[in-house]
């Protein structure tokens, strides 16, 4: 049997489909089926597999002629069910088919729907027109002119009215002896960590200062840059990353930077700035 499912979607239809399908189920389904591509054009289907056994031969005939005439007509076929047979039942679909076919047990129906809509819903995003930035983070690192890098954010924040913080990491300082212990000089009872955090609040400020434009916010916290980064970008909510980005030439390019690590792992823009004369 093949159920329609009632779908309020433009270009989605679904249906649920049991038992053993027999021409004249497909005989009764197929005619609504090229109905509905005439009315939506290329379409996205979801079929749901609910105590299937598959297609009589006939059936299955009906099945292959109808791909072979609308090999263009889909754009996803998501199948749910369960277990291998009906997987490998589901994956016969794909040679039939220019549409992308993945196959979803029961419990990720959702992510069935999800997968479905992706293409609509990323074209409404191509169309739609860019947010302003109104959360800009700068990681700085003091090198020579990283300066360049929170000038460029400070340019956007005053042409899309956001607001731009500053992040520094500073990164563990533990030195080790041949047996992998941690080693402390003699003599000196401090909290290495919590200096080198201080000693960088100092240099944040201080850019800050050089900087005239006021107050920033800004952070110093522990930890990888990319890591810092990333972690305050996601607690800030920010729309754009901006970091400075040093040229390199032969295996420091080939082995990557902060920059390259942020660009892959962000959620939101990153615009890196060329800071140095370096190509």
């Amino acid at each position: 049997m093949i159920q329609q499912i009632p779908v309020q979607e433009d270009n989605i239809v679904a249906f649920r489909l049991s038992g053993k399908l027999s021409h004249a189920d497909y005989q009764a389904f197929l005619p609504r089926l090229e109905a509905l591509i005439r009315v939506h054009g290329k379409i996205s289907v979801l079929l749901e597999l609910v105590d299937f056994h598959g297609w009589d031969l006939a059936a299955a005939w009906d099945d292959f002629r109808f791909g072979m005439q609308h090999p263009d007509d889909f754009e996803r076929i998501a199948i749910i069910g369960q277990g291998a047979l009906q997987h490998w039942m589901a994956l016969m679909a794909k040679p039939f088919t220019s549409a992308g076919v993945r196959f979803f047990a029961q419990e990720q129906i959702g992510e069935a729907w999800d997968w479905l809509r992706e293409p609509r819903r990323q074209a409404a995003l191509d169309q739609a027109q860019p947010a302003p930035y109104r959360s800009i983070l700068v990681g700085v690192d003091f090198s020579a002119h990283s300066v360049r890098a929170v000038r460029r954010a400070l340019d956007l924040a005053r042409r899309h009215g956001g607001q731009v913080n500053l992040v520094h990491a500073v990164e563990n300082q533990i030195y080790y002896d041949g047996a992998y212990d941690p080693v402390i000089p003699l003599g000196l009872d401090i909290d290495l960590d919590h200096e080198l955090v201080e000693a960088a609040k100092g240099r944040v400020q201080q850019m800050i200062d050089e900087l005239g434009v006021g107050e920033l916010p800004s952070a110093v916290l522990l930890g990888s840059p990319r890591g810092v980064i990333l972690s305050q970008a996601e607690a800030l909510h920010a729309d754009l990353i901006v970091v400075g980005r040093h040229g390199r030439r032969g295996i420091g390019r080939l082995l990557g930077s902060t920059a390259n690590a942020i660009i892959h792992s962000a959620r939101c823009d990153v615009l890196t700035v060329h800071i140095d004369g370096a190509v």
